[in-house]
């Protein structure tokens, strides 16, 4: 094994945005009354189309959340008086004396 790549290809966007474009072109074989999986190429076009967009939008959410990070981070970093450590217990001073109750 090895270390997982962070951004595959195939993630859970482009298999679903994949799936879209060909629900979509069913239904568009559909609404022309023609059978239903004729026309394999557009089959094959929609899922390479919703395939590429879902690939663009999963990178469009990875920046968002990686650029949303780095602002916590540096906020974090700018005000360090707002975020002291807290002070360490050990788990006997967080919990009262069990008294059990008959």
């Amino acid at each position: 094994m090895g270390i997982p790549d962070e951004n595959p290809v195939v993630n859970r966007h482009t298999l679903s945005f994949a799936c879209l474009g060909l629900f979509a072109s069913i239904i568009n074989n559909g609404m022309a009354r023609r059978p239903v999986f004729s026309g394999y190429h557009r089959h094959l076009i929609g899922v390479a189309i919703g395939g590429g967009l879902g690939h663009f939008m999963r990178k469009l959410e990875r920046r968002h959340w990686a650029e949303r990070d780095w602002y916590i981070e540096d906020y974090i970093n700018r005000h360090p008086q707002d975020f002291t450590l807290p002070k360490k217990q050990k788990v006997g001073e967080l919990f009262d004396v069990w008294q059990p109750v008959k």
